[in-house]
């Protein structure tokens, strides 16, 4: 995870964009002045979110007693034609389906199939982990990301083509997996939890989870818009991404079903919501009983170790908060649960006591975040209108805090501080004031800069009075907490952002020299959906000599930085321990041997070590098949020959192959449905093939004629 400044203010553009409207199935027509305030203010936020953050479309929808009230898309779903979408226009709901998958479980609760507090391995047979107390997970860890699993398992959830065996590739990986922490003690927000939903389904009921899903959940509630990505959807029936010359990207095959998968339209989504505020029941179709309900809505953080309240992730049973921050401000209660993929973003939030809810989802630059600003402006709009609420909550002040002199912090400052994938310094100057220095490719470069001490206890700077830092501490370890404006910009939501790394044990003579050595990635699936010319192939560690002991881990990026501490020659644990979202996504580093090398294992993704790439020598066809394993296979191009041709001719079956150079920057990148010779071939540069088992390719690098 890339630390990011998207908290800081965004300014907006608002462009004329088409739109299409439903009105309680009516077809297009009306106008803004003469809608209902809620509608208004969601066209106009809905074309500011789509004009600062660059996004092709979004769709939002309002339920109300069980009817929806109103239903609108903006923007458009084909920049070379500009066809808009509609209110059935499909979108995915990334994370959203998370509550979807709970709704799944909790039917099972009901049926007496399932018990929430039993372990999760009396109902899924191949659950097991490397920690013994894995054996306590229970079915309620699942659904409130309290189970210590490391987090998500990347490698083929996302992907350009449907990959049906996702979650029992999980099961796999937790197999050979470590906790990271003690059932039950924490949460951490964690999709491999719910991806177990899954197995749990289908280990019961002998259904797959799809199919058990549209059977008691989406036909009883009439979501006929919803579905999971089993097969290629119809042109124009779905929101898609777009390359920059207007051309729409592939498919977004979400392999996650139950923690990410679901492509649905507010509208399903808003019938859901009325499900759980009519108690579990929507005109007569009754889903879950209330209790279900009621034990999703209750609050699953207090009692286990956390700093501090963080409004935004008070989980209850699937729903990442039962205490939305933005209606707060109303002095209402509120469920609410978004999502986002690399493609999508989305939002769901329901006031139960008044049976109103909205849903939103939106397409590139819309994420989680501009989806929940977008949500939250249309619920407090809609309770303006039914005089629940006088006027719409005022913005945060945008004036300096009182300044204070700074306490004495030596027990935090200056130090050096980790999340997942993140690497920070904090300093103080002679003043009192606070410096943030991020690590990214080998450098410190500056992230925040004097932010001075303030009477509230946090720090901040006078331009940005809303972005805020403070220290805590808990269970003996340190933590810097973040305090920072919603996207809406009505309310400030704080959460322990990263862990004080604190020294050990230097670093082994065995991990010492690995530091200067670089392993690729064998096992990339040719068909991830991200696989482009700005992949870094690359696994290589770092070690700081202000640290010891710690040693970070550098998979696929020079700027993502993961915490790990040696236990062992071959064995490293997941560094930080940061409830929330911190310290989500973590992996283990893991030495193996395979044919007298030393490869490297993080999580699942396996690398072997650069420099024993077999050489591809000049005017020597050579013929490469993909082997059982599916691992991809790596050539260097013969570092001798300069100004040669390469060509790869695809023999068999489905594979993909991408050319880089010395530094690894992606020189040219081939689907393998063919391609003509690369000239001037980088000299020394590396060759990866990728594909499914038994694909071929035939590859000659060609010398210069003299």
């Amino acid at each position: 995870m890339k630390l990011s400044k998207g908290i800081l203010r965004r300014r907006v553009c608002i462009p004329v964009l088409l739109c299409s409207i439903l009105f309680l199935g009516g077809g297009c027509g009306g106008s803004d002045d003469d809608a209902a305030f809620s509608m208004r203010e969601a066209a106009r936020y809905a074309r500011e979110l789509l004009g600062a953050y660059a996004s092709p479309s979004v769709s939002v929808a309002l339920v109300e007693d069980g009817s929806i009230v109103w239903a609108r898309a903006f923007g458009t779903i084909d920049r070379r034609s500009g066809a808009v979408p509609t209110p059935e226009t499909l979108f995915g709901i990334g994370s959203t389906s998370k509550v979807i998958a709970t709704t799944a479980a909790m039917i099972l609760v009901d049926r007496g199939l399932v018990s929430l507090d039993v372990p999760l391995a009396a109902y899924v047979s191949g659950f097991s982990m490397q920690s013994p107390e894995a054996a306590d997970v229970t079915v309620r860890m699942l659904l409130n990301h309290s189970s210590g699993f490391p987090g998500t398992d990347y490698r083929k959830s996302v992907l350009t083509t449907r990959w049906d065996r996702y979650a029992d590739g999980v099961l796999e990986t937790l197999r050979s997996s470590h906790l990271k922490h003690a059932p039950g003690a924490m949460n951490i927000y964690c999709n491999d939890g719910f991806t177990l939903v899954e197995k749990l389904v289908s280990s019961v009921t002998g259904k797959d989870y799809a199919t058990f899903v549209q059977e008691e959940i989406f036909t009883p509630l009439g979501m006929t818009h919803s579905r999971y990505p089993t097969a290629p959807f119809a042109g124009g029936s779905y929101a898609p991404d777009f390359y920059s010359d207007g051309s729409p990207k592939p498919q977004e095959y979400n392999n996650t079903f139950a923690s990410g998968g679901l492509y649905t339209t507010p509208s399903d989504l808003c019938r859901f919501l009325a499900m759980f505020a009519g108690g579990g029941e929507l005109q007569g179709a009754r889903v879950l009983s209330e209790a279900s309900v009621r034990a999703m809505g209750e609050e699953q953080t207090v009692g286990k170790f956390r700093i501090g309240v963080t409004k935004g992730a008070r989980y209850g049973l699937g729903w990442d908060t039962v205490g939305q921050p933005g209606i707060e401000l109303a002095e209402r209660t509120a469920w609410a649960k978004n999502g986002e993929t690399g493609v999508y973003g989305s939002c769901v939030i329901v006031i139960p006591d008044l049976k109103l809810g909205v849903a939103v989802t939106g397409v590139s630059g819309i994420k989680s975040n501009q989806a929940t600003a977008l949500a939250e402006r249309v619920l407090l709009a809609a309770l303006v209108e039914r005089g629940l609420l006088s006027e719409m909550p005022a913005t945060l002040s945008e004036a300096p805090k009182m300044r204070a002199p700074a306490p004495d912090l030596a027990a935090y400052l200056p130090g050096f501080y980790a999340s997942t994938g993140g690497l920070l310094r904090m300093e103080q100057d002679a003043s009192g004031r606070l410096s943030i220095l991020a690590r990214s490719d080998g450098a410190w470069t500056p992230y925040l800069q004097g932010l001075a001490y303030r009477a509230n206890g946090y720090f901040s700077s006078d331009d940005d009075p809303n972005t805020e830092f403070a220290f805590a501490e808990g269970r003996g370890m340190r933590y810097a907490v973040n305090r920072g404006a919603s996207v809406s910009r009505l309310y400030q939501d704080e959460a322990p952002m990263v862990q004080k790394i604190e020294p050990g044990a230097p670093l082994s003579a065995a991990w010492t020299g690995r530091l200067s050595r670089t392993w690729l990635l064998v096992n990339m699936p040719h068909t991830f959906y991200t696989l482009d010319a700005s992949w870094y192939p690359c696994l290589t560690l770092e070690a700081l000599p202000e640290l010891p002991g710690a040693l970070f881990v550098k998979p696929q990026s020079k700027e993502q930085y993961f915490l790990v501490r040696p236990e062992s020659d071959t064995f490293a644990a997941m560094g930080v321990t940061i409830p929330g979202g911190g310290g989500r996504d973590q992996n283990e580093l893991v030495v193996t041997e395979v044919g007298g090398e030393e490869w490297m294992r993080f999580g699942s993704c396996r690398f072997r070590p650069l420099e024993t790439v077999p050489v591809l020598s000049a005017d020597i066809a050579r013929d490469v098949t993909v082997g059982a394993s599916g691992d991809g296979e790596w050539l260097r191009l013969d570092p001798a020959s300069t100004g040669a041709t390469l060509t790869v001719t695809p023999r068999a079956g489905e594979g993909r192959w991408m050319l880089f150079d010395t530094a690894f920057v992606c020189v040219a990148d081939s689907d393998a449905r063919g391609t003509g010779p690369f000239p001037a071939a980088p000299r020394g540069g590396y060759l990866h093939l990728m594909g499914d088992s038994g694909a071929r390719f035939a590859v000659i690098l060609a010398a210069p004629e003299e």
